[in-house]
């Protein structure tokens, strides 16, 4: 373990660990309000092969918890810090959920070379019907809100008696026979994020239009959705259609095709980001 302390002074809490022989390096970025503990699964059956980073976001599990910086862009900014920190030239980036609108905001301010592959997991492109947008637009990127439903979401998960509506959303993104012992887990990290700094972060993650970042992505992309997830997997299938040569993988309820497929099936899910990985040339630095 490992503290990096960001330029605009919050400690991120962060792990290095397995093989660097290949010359790989991944970077694992989770999700709003959960922490670098839920990659615990899979980060053994990944480090055998590979070096495997990974951290907690500012406001997440272990690293501080600022009164700043409640922004999908500061995030990205971070991730840039802790990858330059390490001297990383270049990685392969596996984003779950908001981590890969982290990843495509990374590759909106800074491009895509220090990246030598991305991997979005379970993350519409889109989360709110913008105005700009035709509802049919909105559905096919996997907006599932308009901006009445997301004052009253974002409002729920961020006030005083929040605990309830947290607990039911990250239900809501798991396989109906998820153990109890791994709700309560994942449970248990979800509460160390401040309820409204979260809240915060939050908005500000379900108002972004990644869109058209996507085209930009000159990269090897694999796109993961599953069956069971509350995120329709149309809607990475729609992703995965407008990045250039995306592969697209939906894992099934057998699978482990929830949200949180790595958690859920990390056997699966590692065998597919291992293939996927060599599948593509590798390290570009």
């Amino acid at each position: 373990m490992a503290t990096y302390t960001t330029t605009d002074g919050v400690d991120l809490d962060v792990q290095d660990t397995g093989a660097t022989d290949s010359g790989r390096t991944l970077v694992l970025v989770h999700g709003w309000s959960q922490s670098r503990a839920t990659w615990d699964r899979v980060i053994p059956l990944l480090a055998a092969r590979h070096r495997v980073v990974s951290y907690d976001q500012r406001g997440h599990g272990l690293s501080g918890k600022p009164d700043h910086g409640a922004r999908v862009a500061r995030l990205a900014a971070d991730l840039h810090e802790v990858t330059g920190s390490l001297g990383l030239r270049s990685f392969d980036l596996v984003g779950h959920s908001m981590g890969a609108s982290v990843g495509w905001s990374l590759v909106d301010s800074f491009g895509t070379g220090s990246l030598d592959s991305f991997t979005v997991l379970d993350q519409p492109s889109a989360c709110v019907v913008q105005p700009w947008m035709t509802p049919e637009e909105g559905a096919a990127a996997g907006a599932i809100l308009d901006f009445p439903s997301t004052e009253g979401f974002v409002g729920a998960v961020g006030g005083p008696d929040a605990h309830e509506p947290r607990r039911a959303f990250l239900t809501s993104m798991l396989s109906p026979d998820v153990p109890a012992e791994d709700l309560a887990h994942l449970f248990e990290e979800n509460l160390r994020m401040p309820g409204p700094w979260g809240a915060r972060l939050l908005l500000d993650h379900a108002m972004q239009d990644w869109r058209d970042v996507l085209p930009l992505i000159d990269v090897p992309v694999l796109v993961v959705g599953g069956e069971v997830s509350h995120v329709s997997p149309d809607s990475q299938r729609w992703t995965a259609e407008h990045i250039p040569g995306a592969r697209l993988r939906v894992f099934t309820r057998a699978e482990g095709g929830s949200h949180f497929p790595f958690f859920e099936g990390p056997e699966t899910f590692a065998t597919a980001l291992l293939e996927f990985l060599d599948g593509t040339p590798g390290p570009r630095a």
